[in-house]
């Protein structure tokens, strides 16, 4: 009798976890849409960050009552298994498997049930939309009230099975296909000497594989995520720091594949996460402005953002980047350093990336938010990235301690100006601020197809830069590419004169040839096929900006004076 009591009482317990796991499937469908892989703030106008972390706190809540009914849960199994060894000890009957062995692998696969939500950092775009715990919680769900949970029907048996093999770990990745065109036509009125009479004319076909694979390490009481790891293999030409594309060229050489991204978050107290390991940089934000959305920094950065009860928030992010060790105590004569205004006898230090701000953002509305960012990066001893652009400080750097390997050419994405021509040495530092304002509406329907908008700006003011030191960007897009048949346009103008910020670590794609001294439109219009694939289409205008300028020292790689050049990006990108 005991026995039949404690079956009935554990069935309703389960009945108790089948209502809070599709509670908790509800509400995860409904923010799953708003998870993100990093803790900057994110301009896509489909979910608001603010959105996010109401719906986070909810689901903590319900984790919470989760833990306490799979405590219940458990115990209400020990008492059943105390039961029956009882019972059949009494009866003189023989156990086919030692008591303890059968309770530790029931409890195993009972406690499975807790890890079920994936942390705010978690979640890349394309990725798999449920974690291996969530398909477990929903196997549970579906058996009757009555079921026997010593019994697993054949479907919890299958997502056991999974459990086992992913370990938590969530897998995501993209390919793209690209076909890309690069026209301009020769300056007939300048002598063949000068690189503005030298037409362009390429046409290449290019592709780019990623692969993310992300871990949460441990859980705190509340179901909020203490620690967790990520890392990104990707196709990336070890000669060109600034892009993950491979040519469709090389006759049978093999791609290189390669570790772009290893990094581990910690997030010790609530709306701090501290990460360490190789990362975008913490204000990358995709828009082709100050950074190229392929490089990446080997460093630290720190994160922290409170949000008030009207959901208004505030953040504040801070990175250090370790970019070179020289591991030169003592120039010698003839050095190449002497080249990038080092003395003989001084010791090199480091080069150094540090980027420090502030976003502050609201909700007005039920569709409308914003954002502005305010940061300020420094570069220290920024020579020795132009050194390594140069063909007698490559060498110096070429030997590369991560790669163990020799690399092939300098380092690309010149443009900046520097003080002689093709020389070592920048016109000016860089200590440069930069302001940036996103204005986003999540949308409206129109023939079944969302329309989400978005309104975006940026300029930046080199402080040592002297001259050609302010640039600026502004755009708009309306439409998404998530569905078949959606449909986005957007625009673009950039202005990046010489000495606003580091050439080699901005887009290669806006400024072809050099990386600033240029002014670009963009007009994009983007196509869903179906849910995972899309067909982009980018189209670039591509000027000059400033002159030599011998007497003060100013010369630039590209000078204005070059026809119009045009480029053209046709891509498929396939997410998953």
């Amino acid at each position: 009798m005991r026995i039949r009591k404690s079956n009935r009482v554990l069935g309703a317990v389960i009945c108790v976890v089948v209502v809070s796991g599709c509670a908790l499937k509800a509400g995860d469908a409904g923010g799953s849409s708003a998870v993100s892989a990093s803790p900057a703030i994110t301009t896509q106008p489909e979910v608001t960050a603010t959105d996010f972390q109401e719906l986070k706190r909810q689901i903590a809540e319900q984790q919470k009552e989760l833990t306490e009914l799979r405590l219940l849960l458990l115990d209400q199994k020990r008492q059943i298994d105390s039961l029956k060894t009882q019972s059949a000890a009494s009866s003189g009957a023989s156990s086919p498997a030692p008591a303890s062995t059968e309770r530790n692998a029931e409890n195993a696969r009972i406690a499975s049930l807790s890890p079920i939500l994936p942390p705010a950092a978690a979640a890349a775009p394309g990725q798999l939309a449920r974690s291996s715990e969530a398909l477990a919680l929903q196997a549970a769900a579906a058996q009757p009230p009555g079921a026997q949970a010593g019994a697993p029907n054949p479907l919890q048996r299958a997502v056991d099975t999974i459990n086992n093999n992913l370990r938590g770990f969530r897998l995501s990745g993209d390919m793209r296909f690209r076909t890309d065109i690069l026209v301009r036509d020769a300056n007939t009125s300048l002598p063949s000497s000068d690189n503005r009479a030298i037409p362009q004319q390429r046409a290449r076909e290019r592709y780019r594989a990623r692969f993310n694979l992300d871990k949460d390490l441990f859980y705190r009481d509340g179901g909020s995520t203490l620690a967790h790891f990520h890392l990104q293999l990707a196709t990336d030409p070890y000669s060109n720091p600034i892009t993950m594309d491979t040519d469709f060229s090389g006759i049978t050489t093999r791609a290189p594949f390669s570790i772009a991204e290893a990094y581990l978050d910690l997030t010790p107290i609530k709306g701090l996460t501290l990460r360490a390991g190789r990362t975008p940089e913490i204000y990358a934000d995709n828009r082709q402005f100050v950074y190229d959305d392929d490089v990446r920094f080997n460093g630290f950065h720190e994160v922290y953002r409170w949000t008030a009860q009207n959901k208004a928030f505030i953040q504040f992010g801070a990175a250090q980047y370790i970019l070179t060790d020289p591991n030169t105590q003592i120039v010698p004569a003839g050095s190449p350093f002497l080249a990038a205004g080092y003395r003989v006898g001084q010791r090199i230090p480091s080069s150094a990336l540090f980027d420090q701000g502030i976003t502050v953002g609201n909700n007005f509305g039920s569709k409308w938010s914003q954002n502005v960012i305010a940061n300020y990066f420094a570069m220290r001893e920024p020579n020795q990235i132009q050194l390594a652009s140069t063909a007698g400080g490559a060498a110096l750097f070429a030997n590369s301690p991560i790669l163990g390997a020799t690399l092939i050419g300098n380092l690309p994405g010149t443009g900046n100006a520097t003080t002689t021509a093709g020389g070592a040495m920048y016109f000016g530092g860089f200590q440069v601020i930069r302001v940036a304002y996103n204005l986003n509406y999540t949308g409206t329907q129109w023939h079944r197809h969302n329309f989400p908008f978005a309104l975006f700006g940026q300029t930046t003011h080199n402080f040592l830069g002297r001259i050609e030191n302010n640039g600026y960007m502004l755009g708009a897009a309306i439409g998404q590419t998530t569905n078949p048949g959606d449909i986005q346009f957007q625009y673009q103008y950039f202005y990046k004169p010489a000495n606003a910020f580091v050439s080699q670590f901005t887009d290669d794609d806006v400024g072809t040839g050099a990386g600033v001294n240029v002014k670009t439109q963009q007009v994009r219009i983007n196509f869903g096929l179906t849910r995972f694939l899309a067909w982009e289409n980018r189209f670039y205008i591509q000027k000059g900006i400033a002159l030599n300028n011998p007497a003060i020292g100013f010369f630039v790689p590209l000078q204005q004076g070059y026809n119009t050049q045009l480029r053209i990006h046709s891509q498929f990108v396939f997410t998953f």
